[in-house]
């Protein structure tokens, strides 16, 4: 349960600095979930998640406000793809996943090598 709760506040946390212009939010939000959370099966696929979600909702949102669907087109065209607009968008969410997977494992790393979970003397636990 309380990893959930961890998650749900990194997320929310993650959401709040996008929709307030820091863009890279999921990348300190994933660090300090990894950081906290050390084990990396757990935090990176958290840290994905928290990414998405933030880029995910303000996107969402923008879409239902003011449509986004030429100025997806118009992205298409000069990258290439035609008028494929999902191109860009998941490219966007791409970008948002990456921010909190690779905050998370950084987070999760440097925690391991900081304060390693074997004793000082060399001896199990």
């Amino acid at each position: 349960m309380r990893l959930y709760i961890k998650v749900l506040a990194a997320c929310l946390f993650a959401l709040l600095g996008v929709v307030w212009g820091a863009w890279w939010a999921p990348f300190l939000f994933g660090f300090i979930f990894g950081a906290d959370d050390r084990r990396g099966r757990i935090s990176v696929p958290a840290g994905a998640g928290i990414g998405l979600v933030s880029w995910l909702l303000p996107l969402a949102v923008g879409h239902a406000r003011y449509g986004f669907g030429p100025t997806a087109d118009s992205l298409a065209a000069i990258m290439g793809f035609g008028h494929a607009g999902v191109v860009p968008v998941v490219l966007t969410l791409l970008v948002g996943t990456l921010l909190g997977l690779t905050g998370a494992w950084l987070g999760a790393a440097v925690a391991s090598v900081v304060a390693p979970r074997a004793s000082v003397d060399g001896t199990a636990r």
